[in-house]
């Protein structure tokens, strides 16, 4: 098998012109299979993370709890305890035992009503356990003025609900809760959640107090879920409701439909894409091979008939096509890291990048892997071809 390693890359020597034209080639379909997969990879986990990265996967409420997790919610009265869940520390401890899950937070979910003038807003008051939240909302690291700071009657709000009212940590703030009674509460901090629906609207404080001024002691609106694996949640959602027959479990795929079909229909157009493209290779290598064929067919005659069988004459252009595909992939990965980095500096503003584009080594293994295979398949034809020539006839006709 030696001499047809010589003499493949002999042959890919000739034709120095031919083969750089076909290397770059190459190496462009690879640079924008690349460039493109980095990309969509890239925008579709800033989503993902900017929708789910802090959030609940999934969240346990009882049979006939209504929802009023939601940001978008009117002022109402205050959810009835049969509404809610009791007896929840066995089902917590069984969540915190699932080797599935990351974090499980306990939380009572009402609504108060802020004045100050003549504006007012509505706002939802999420009792918490601060650490345990912590693990789902990140909130100490996302404190950007004051502590996080829930104890006694102290409350953390959100960044756009301190602009609109001009509040600031140590300010006193009176909470309208249903029912007619008002409760005085301090600013401990003020927190950035990323999300300007969330931080006009939510109001955290702690657990016990919530479940006090709500007149649920014992009882929970609801347990919040984190995974290991987010796109799992609508696996593991119905198990739950299966295991604890009076709760029930909603998870964020459900919840994000839109959104994910969505991505998988971004996804299909990558896939396409990248299919046209790593076609285009494949004819381009084939296209080049066969011409090559022509060209060589004296010298092909030649060896075969000083011996060289039909396996071996195959082999020449089989081993063109690989070391074409290869060579090509691997300039591909380096053209395909430029585009990435000037993608990157030309979207990059004084806040830093629009979303991270991390290019996987696998994804590059896998690359590469596919060009020389599409480079070994596309000179199936032409091997063949040169299996075929018959030497005789060759040498006579020059």
């Amino acid at each position: 098998m030696l001499y047809e390693w010589k003499i493949a890359l002999r042959f890919l020597k000739d034709g120095k012109a031919q083969t750089l034209f076909i290397l770059l080639g190459i190496a462009v379909g690879v640079a924008v299979q690349i460039f493109l997969s980095s990309l969509i990879s890239g925008l579709q986990e800033n989503l993902i993370d900017t929708t789910i990265g802090n959030r609940a996967h999934i969240t346990i409420t009882a049979k006939a709890n209504s929802n009023i997790n939601s940001p978008d919610f009117e002022y109402i009265n205050t959810p009835k305890k049969e509404d809610k869940l009791g007896n929840y520390q066995g089902i917590i401890e069984g969540l915190q035992k699932n080797k599935e899950i990351s974090a499980v937070s306990p939380s009572v979910v009402g609504t108060a009503l802020y004045n100050q003038g003549e504006s007012s807003t509505s706002l939802v008051v999420k009792g918490i356990d601060l650490e345990l939240a912590d693990e789902i909302y990140d909130l100490k690291s996302r404190i950007v003025q004051g502590e996080s700071d829930i104890d006694s009657n102290r409350v953390l709000i959100g960044t756009s609900f301190a602009n609109e009212f001009n509040l600031t940590p140590g300010d006193l703030i009176n909470l309208s809760l249903p029912g007619g009674s008002t409760q005085s509460f301090i600013v401990g901090g003020i927190f950035d959640l990323e999300s300007e629906a969330l931080n006009g609207s939510w109001i955290f404080m702690e657990l016990s107090r919530a479940q006090r001024i709500y007149g649920l002691n014992g009882y929970i609106s609801n347990i919040e879920i984190q995974m290991n694996e987010p796109f799992d949640a609508d696996i593991l959602a119905p198990r739950l409701t299966a295991l604890y027959p009076e709760i029930d479990a909603s998870d964020w795929k459900a919840e994000n439909a839109q959104l994910l079909t969505g991505l998988n229909s971004q996804s299909s157009s990558s896939l396409t894409i990248q299919a046209f493209v790593l076609v285009a290779i494949a004819l381009g290598i084939s296209s080049v091979l066969a011409v090559s064929v022509v060209q060589k067919s004296k010298q092909i005659g030649i060896l075969k008939a000083m011996g060289a069988t039909s396996n071996s004459a195959s082999s020449i252009f089989l081993i063109q096509g690989g070391v074409l595909g290869f060579i090509g992939g691997i300039f591909g990965i380096l053209i395909g890291y430029l585009l990435i980095q000037g993608f990157i500096i030309g979207t990059t503003s004084g806040s830093g990048p629009i979303f991270n584009i991390v290019v996987k080594r696998d994804n590059l293994i896998l690359v590469v892997f596919i060009s020389t295979m599409a480079g070994l398949i596309s000179s199936f034809v032409p091997a063949r071809k040169s299996s075929s020539l018959n030497p005789m006839e060759v040498i006579r006709n020059g």
